[in-house]
């Protein structure tokens, strides 16, 4: 028996089997698979037996050599399902290495005793061996075949956790590609909302205006759409910013916005200093605001409020959007009115990056607020750690 070819072999056989099964292969073929990866020791241990025949029984046929290597070889198989089912179980993985080292050294001796009494018991039905006591097949069989059968075990482990590791690191792979398309559809999506015709047509309209009466608010409004379009393009290639990035991106939009609406319209800021150096997934909080301008204030003659919050308590990162723009005359004071629950595309997506970022740990919910309005209210695990201070409130 060739130790590197039958190394080799244990090295490939559960390539079958995980490969067949992420390909979409059936059990049947997968099983197949594995039980064929094992003739090829059989194969080369029948070729060694043909060249240099047993001095017990020479006058084996070469049916019979194979046969008595199938027989040796093949319960392999099974071995390597029970291995690959004892990885799987408890993986090789941060956290988990001492179970799995302590699993396989308790299955790896039973493994190896039950290889030997199987190839003793072959060996003497088919003349290559002469009768001794349990004890004394163990002793010799351990003496003769444990190294390499210890090889061949261990061969089969490193190859399933070796696959589980390439698996695993193609789904990152796949995953960060996942995001890197994300941020480019989310920064794609805010260019083409703060350069969509009606905001354009708003905002120039807004300018034309004013320089016939104000010159120099017509100059600042054109100075905070260049410095708009400018910020926006800078962080379109970050996947994540901090908290205070993202508030002067917001800030910049609704300069503009309080210029369009004029007094109509009051800006609030409470923000926990603590977390402003906080990461936050790139044009987050952009969307919810112009959701709440179109959903709030642009639905109605008479003034409203936007109040942008930032908070950090328990490890937990809050922003939320406060639209005080709902509320018509004839709603009753402090009972909220219920909003729908669809928030769009740009919601949607914006749900779907959370997700992928950071689980079932984030959250992008749509909830009635005290005025008639809705609070968009966004929770992501915080990264970093946030001092415990009082908000600071701040108005435009």
């Amino acid at each position: 028996m060739s130790t590197a070819r039958e190394v080799s072999t244990a090295r490939d056989v559960t390539a079958p089997r995980s490969g067949g099964t992420r390909l979409g292969h059936g059990v049947i073929s997968s099983r197949a698979l594995l039980i064929a990866f094992w003739l090829l020791p059989a194969a080369v241990a029948t070729l060694g037996l043909r060249l240099v025949p047993s001095r017990l029984n020479p006058d084996l046929t070469l049916v019979e050599v194979f046969a008595s290597q199938l027989l040796i070889w093949l319960p392999w198989a099974g071995w390597s399902a029970l291995i690959v089912a004892v990885c799987e179980r408890v993986p090789f993985e941060r956290g988990r290495i001492g179970r799995a080292l302590a699993a396989h050294a308790i299955l790896s001796p039973a493994v190896i005793v039950a290889q030997i009494l199987i190839i003793w018991e072959v060996s003497l039905a088919f003349g290559m061996n002469e009768p001794r006591g349990f004890d004394s097949r163990v002793l010799i069989g351990i003496r003769q075949y444990g190294d390499l059968l210890m090889v061949v075990y261990w061969a089969v482990v490193g190859a399933q956790a070796g696959l589980a590791w390439h698996a695993r690191w193609q789904e990152e792979s796949l995953r960060a590609a996942q995001l890197r398309e994300d941020l480019a559809t989310a920064s794609l999506q805010a260019l083409r909302a703060q350069l969509n015709p009606h905001f354009l047509f708003n905002a120039l309209n807004s300018v034309v205006t004013l320089i016939g009466r104000d010159a120099s608010t017509a100059r600042a409004m054109l100075v905070r759409l260049s410095d708009l379009l400018r910020a926006t393009l800078a962080a379109g290639d970050a996947q994540e910013t901090t908290v205070a990035q993202e508030i002067a991106l917001v800030a910049h939009y609704l300069e503009i916005e309080q210029v369009r609406f004029a007094d109509r319209l009051n800006v609030q800021w409470t923000l926990d200093p603590g977390a402003n150096e906080l990461a936050v997934p790139a044009f987050t909080l952009q969307p919810l605001v112009e959701n709440a301008l179109k959903h709030g204030l642009g639905r109605r003659q008479g003034p409203g409020s936007v109040e942008v919050i930032t908070r950090c308590e328990n490890g937990t990162l809050e922003l939320v959007v406060r639209d005080g723009s709902a509320a018509s005359t004839t709603a009753a004071p402090g009972v909220p009115q219920q909003r729908s629950n669809g928030a769009g595309i740009a919601l949607a997506n914006l749900r779907a990056r959370l997700e992928r970022l950071h689980g079932v740990t984030a959250s992008v919910d749509l909830q009635p607020n005290s005025v008639g309005g809705t609070d968009a209210v966004v929770r992501l695990p915080a990264r970093g750690s946030a001092a415990a201070s009082p908000a600071s409130v701040r108005s435009r």
